[in-house]
């Protein structure tokens, strides 16, 4: 993966991150939807060999 590849998919992650950060409420039927996607996001940082900026 290029730099130029890992910075954009960085940025695609970061974005998806933020959108789920966003989604109410947070209980309820959403709460497995959100356990999911978090889980997926860091899973596809995890394949890419992303680091979460902190």
């Amino acid at each position: 993966m290029t730099d130029q590849e890992r910075q954009k998919a960085e940025e695609l992650i970061s974005r998806l991150e933020l959108s789920v950060g966003q989604i109410f409420p947070r209980d309820g039927g959403n709460a497995g939807l959100l356990t999911t996607m978090i889980q997926s996001l860091n899973g596809l940082r995890s394949v890419l060999g992303l680091v979460r900026p902190h």
